[in-house]
């Protein structure tokens, strides 16, 4: 155990000497900065045009408008209808959003940056030993008293602690941004259950985003790590992975047709679906899609370490 955790610091020195992981902390914090300053030039000079009353009033003016058209389905006519309701109770009650301006609004829309933090995390796990045989420092890695899995194994954890500390710093300069361009919570978010307007979890809403937003990342990570541990290039593994990022909802869309798409990982990699309820496959569960990411996770794991154990670098 000892051997792994010197491994795994000294893995992480390593990762801390590069310019570029630097640079993706700072451009995370950009990320997060610069769209909070314009969401506030965009507050403030909203509230100088209208109250949030004349607002309300507006968009259930809008949404109406809307439900008269002709093209509308049955579920957007309903999914309009709850928006003027909630509307209408502000109005009544005197209870205004938070939805622009708060802490909350400005960290569920951060929360989109996890996407920013799995590229930057797949980056980091596609080279972390590609690198090693590009440079050939693999040759003095191994000759250590330690076993190859244990090597191995120190790259894959500190991938992880980095994606995690990459995690950490989104919510925290999100959290402190949003405290300091908006201040304290003066709204609250409503959502209709069963029919009644009721106060919406936020924070726990949130949490579960996040947590949620766990399996894309863990699934991407674990991919670009096989493909940059098999084929010992970083650039093949960032291009395919981010390459199925980007187009595995489709490819799944296309294979919708057939059996075989539930069993395929693009398919179940995106959990938010069961946030939503927009499933991209018909009659999936959260047990069934966490069985077959498991599955494939130990699959991309077993592949790596083979491929690693037995390649000679003796060469």
């Amino acid at each position: 155990m000892a051997k792994l955790l010197n491994l795994i610091q000294n893995e992480w020195m390593k990762l801390w000497h590069k310019k570029g992981t630097w640079a993706m902390v700072a451009l995370l914090i950009l990320f997060i900065i610069g769209p909070g300053i314009m969401m506030k030039y965009y507050e403030t000079k909203t509230t100088e045009d209208s109250t949030w009353q004349e607002t309300e009033k507006q968009a259930i003016n809008d949404y109406k408008e809307i439900i008269k058209s002709d093209d509308l389905t049955a579920e957007d006519k309903t999914f309009y209808e709850e928006k003027i309701a909630i509307s209408e109770y502000r109005l009544a009650n005197d209870v205004p959003s938070q939805e622009d301006g708060s802490v909350e609004s400005f960290m569920s829309f951060t929360s989109k940056m996890l996407t920013l933090v799995t590229l930057f995390t797949v980056i980091v796990a596609a080279s972390i030993v590609s690198s090693e045989f590009s440079t050939g420092t693999i040759k003095m890695l191994l000759t250590r008293p330690v076993s190859r899995a244990k090597v191995l194994t120190s790259k894959l954890l500190t991938t992880f602690i980095f994606g995690l500390f990459l995690f950490v710093v989104n919510v925290v300069v999100s959290a402190l941004v949003g405290l300091i361009l908006f201040g304290a919570t003066t709204g609250v978010e409503l959502e209709i259950v069963n029919g009644q307007v009721v106060e919406k979890a936020v924070w726990n809403d949130l949490a579960y985003h996040y947590l949620l937003s766990g399996g894309d990342f863990v699934m991407s990570i674990l991919f670009a790590f096989l493909v940059g541990s098999v084929f010992r290039s970083s650039s093949l593994a960032i291009g395919l992975t981010m390459f199925l990022s980007f187009t595995g909802g489709m490819i799944v869309m296309f294979l919708s047709r057939y059996d075989i798409v539930k069993y395929i990982w693009l398919t179940h990699s995106d959990l938010t679906q069961f946030e939503n309820g927009h499933f991209i496959v018909s009659g999936m569960t959260m047990p069934f899609s966490l069985t077959i990411l498991a599955i494939y996770a130990v699959i991309f794991l077993v592949i790596s370490y083979m491929s690693f154990m037995k390649r000679d670098v003796t060469a």
